[in-house]
């Protein structure tokens, strides 16, 4: 049965026309958020003109006013409730000054304790006399006043060794001086043994040497001075 209307796809015929709108096709992929709006160009501290990012000319004297590359901005002044940082210098120097006193009068009071033992243990002859004799030498000698300077100057290394980190600038005076007068003593003791006194007088020289550097100078300097309390008078 036909109609009299001719086919859209029978030979022939004419295309359908397109539709007056566009017609959108929603499809599985929905469209995304919204792009958000660029952000605004900031200044840069220090520059006067715009930055050449703006599409502005750059001038001789603009590049002339640019800090060299890799140099850093100036640092800030410190607030007053604000502490610089310390130097690690300072924390190396107090950890080998106490450090190796602290062992070192363990090591010798153990020693003591073990000679003293010894003499009581072993006999004056036979094959453990040459043993004998020097444990007793050894406890005659501290017994003499041995021990005054085998344990002075290490507790006096200590006791510097803490005060240095609370920036007082007589603190490393003091470390530096305690260092030197044991070095000092030590080459007269060893006198015999100068490589053993070679070893310890690199070891102190290393951990007061590293008090001197530019760095702690700059921070003892730098302590904030407590202004002095006094009687204010008013009227």
């Amino acid at each position: 049965m036909t109609t009299g209307e001719t086919s859209p796809w029978a030979r022939g015929a004419s295309p359908v026309p397109p539709p007056a709108d566009p017609v959108s096709y929603d499809g599985p992929w929905q469209a995304g958020p919204p792009r958000p709006a660029p952000l605004p160009s900031l200044p840069v501290p220090g520059w006067t003109a715009a930055p050449p990012w703006t599409g502005a000319p750059v001038s001789d004297e603009l590049l002339r006013r640019l800090p060299p590359p890799g140099a850093s901005a100036p640092r800030p002044p410190l607030q007053p409730g604000e502490q610089d940082q310390r130097p690690a210098t300072i924390g190396l120097s107090a950890t080998l000054a106490v450090t190796a006193s602290l062992l070192w009068v363990c090591g010798l009071s153990l020693f003591l304790l073990v000679a003293a033992a010894g003499t009581r243990a072993l006999g004056p002859s036979g094959d453990d006399g040459v043993v004998f004799h020097l444990l007793d030498e050894a406890v005659l000698r501290m017994g003499d006043g041995l021990w005054v300077p085998l344990y002075g100057f290490p507790l006096a290394s200590t006791v510097t060794g803490f005060c240095l980190l609370a920036r007082r600038p007589w603190a490393r005076v003091a470390h530096t001086v305690a260092g030197a007068a044991a070095l000092a003593w030590a080459a007269w003791w060893l006198r015999e043994s100068l490589l053993m006194w070679f070893v310890v007088a690199v070891y102190v020289v290393v951990a007061v040497a590293v008090l001197w550097v530019p760095s702690v100078g700059r921070w003892y300097a730098g302590r904030p001075r407590r202004a002095p309390e006094g009687f204010t008078l008013s009227g």
